[in-house]
């Protein structure tokens, strides 16, 4: 018997062809503007919608839809259809999904809306809303690729699905869809040989960022409420940031990771963790408050025993009476300079928070470049083999964006030894404490004579870049080495007008001067710019109640 071995562009091809039988005829755009004719689909994509897709999908935080939902003034079904045509939309515009779930949401959404009727109450505190997953999140019926081509066709079962999406359903979400990445998850875009790349909403000749990148790119676009990403250097972060929306790096340990899928799986030294992706600050704490009131540390033994912190949400709020919230300023990290509408936004920042009696120093903490090389070595450990060893089931080669990084072929990187693991980690540590200690001297430069309750610091030296040209993590990268809880929130957009570039500029290393070059004003006019707000390891709580804070005093403050 012949057994016939098909190519990975037959596989590849086949899995395209599946997500677009999935997508309703009755929901597909007639013809799809090219970039450089449309760029901004933001607002473009809202002419599709009827009046009441576009209060369902723009109006509510999911807090208030999830209540309009249960107390039944929208039905569960009539709410996955809405956003199941949005994401339909925003597949088309910006290659966003990697799995269609849209049978499976409306069968579950009117199971639900029968429920509510038969019973007069909701299945749990979640019921009928809608909710999206970055691709490496088992879903049962479903497949996980994380973009590489061997991956698919294993479809996960009961048994093998994250512990967090059975959390979820068990808790009456709708499940709608997953959102892609890049291949192996390891870039800082998001493209690879199935569903290719992801563009930004906002500019689709620019990136989404990587690798939640198809999740922001969705969530911009109004396709999802609410989702989950994960970040092991930038990963929710900066596709937040370029897109406008919010997210939540966790601490290692908070969430449960449990059957999430990954690359280079059994690596520790900078462990990947998940989080909350939203529109607004207050979902991101909802949906954290709601996975831990399942108790994840009785399942996942990664995750500590920590339930909500309340005590810890009341000190900031006590704080915040009394206007004795401190922060430090990381203007830049020494690496590679912000470029002009980064900067802007930084000092937007701290003018916000000193308008609104807040005190805002300086800071200067051990190099970011230590971090950043400690960030390396642990995802260079292997040589690329873990990667490449899979790439080479299917034969198909790695993306760019995954080439630059590992190489076109095994024996780009050296194979690191045990004891240069070690060392990796040793280093790590000796960094972490000496982080800490600088942290704690701030306590003198303080009008309160304690240390500075968070860091505000920017997400990345750019507000996106063109395809093949996402080079640094560093900001992000740094927080991850550290373990801190981060927030990603939106501050400002680019004005070419105004955010003209530095005349003059001396860069400080190859590196600083390539993106210093990729900065044209008027290719990321309109482009969304972001910070970090930053506090300690497991400070979830305290960061999201300062984020919402820094939030508040932008919104309030003429500052620009």
């Amino acid at each position: 018997m012949t057994v016939e071995i098909q190519s990975w562009q037959s596989i590849a091809k086949r899995k395209q062809a599946a997500l677009e039988e999935l997508l309703p005829a009755t929901y597909r755009l007639e013809s799809v503007p090219s970039p450089e004719d449309q760029p901004n689909v933001v607002g473009y994509i809202r002419q599709f919608l009827s009046p009441a897709e576009l209060e369902i999908t723009e109006k509510f935080s999911a807090e208030a839809l999830l209540t309009r939902i249960t107390t039944g003034a929208l039905s569960a079904t009539e709410v996955a259809k809405a956003f199941c045509h949005r994401a339909t939309m925003a597949h088309q515009l910006v290659n966003c999904l990697s799995e269609v779930l849209f049978p499976q949401a409306l069968a579950r959404a009117n199971e639900l809306d029968e429920y509510l009727r038969t019973h007069g109450e909701p299945i749990g505190p979640l019921h009928g809303l809608p909710i999206t997953l970055k691709d490496q999140f088992r879903v049962e019926g479903a497949e996980t690729s994380l973009g590489y081509v061997a991956w698919l066709g294993k479809v996960e079962t009961e048994q093998s699905e994250s512990w967090v999406v059975k959390a979820l359903k068990d808790m009456g979400a709708v499940i709608i869809a997953k959102t892609n990445v890049p291949t192996s998850l390891m870039a800082i875009e998001t493209n690879n040989n199935i569903v290719g790349y992801t563009t930004n909403p906002y500019n689709r000749c620019l990136s989404s960022g990587g690798s939640s990148g198809g999740e922001a790119a969705l969530l911009a676009l109004r396709g999802s409420i609410l989702g989950l990403g994960s970040d092991v250097g930038a990963s929710i972060r900066v596709p937040a940031s370029v897109t406008g929306i919010v997210g939540l790096k966790p601490s290692h340990g908070r969430l449960p990771y449990l059957r999430v899928a990954n690359s280079m799986e059994g690596h520790e030294t900078v462990p990947s963790v998940i989080g909350p992706m939203a529109h607004n600050i207050s979902d991101l704490r909802w949906l954290t408050q709601k996975v831990l009131e399942c108790s994840p540390w009785m399942a996942d033994p990664k995750v500590i025993c920590l339930p909500w912190q309340h005590e810890m949400e009341k000190v900031v709020q006590k704080k915040k009476m009394t206007k004795r919230l401190t922060f430090g300023v990381l203007r830049q990290d020494g690496v590679v300079r912000p470029h002009p509408p980064i900067a802007r936004a930084i000092n937007q920042t701290v003018l916000a928070l000193e308008a609104a009696g807040y005190e805002v120093i300086e800071f200067s903490p051990p190099p970011h470049s230590e971090a950043f090389q400690i960030l390396w070595n642990t995802f260079a450990a292997d040589g690329g083999i873990d990667i490449h060893r899979t790439l080479e089931q299917s034969g198909e080669p790695p993306v760019a964006q995954l080439a630059v990084s590992y190489g076109a072929h095994l024996g780009h990187l050296p194979v690191g030894s045990v004891n240069d693991l070690w060392a990796t980690q040793q280093q790590r540590y000796d960094y972490q404490v000496r982080y800490l200690e600088y942290w704690n001297s701030t306590a003198k430069n303080t009008r309160t004579c304690l240390p500075v309750d968070a860091i505000i610091a920017p997400v990345a030296p750019t507000a996106s870049y063109k395809p093949c040209e996402g080079m640094y993590f560093g900001y992000t990268g740094v927080y991850n080495v550290l373990d801190f809880s981060t927030v990603a929130v939106p501050v400002t957009q680019v004005d070419a007008a105004i955010d003209g570039p530095v005349e003059g500029y001396t860069p400080v290393s190859d590196l600083d001067s390539a993106i210093w070059q990729q900065y044209i004003p008027e290719m990321f006019h309109d482009m969304p710019v972001g910070i970090q707000v930053v506090c300690r390891r497991l400070e979830e709580e305290k960061v999201l109640a300062i984020a919402e804070e820094v939030q508040a005093c932008l919104k309030s403050s003429p500052a620009k």
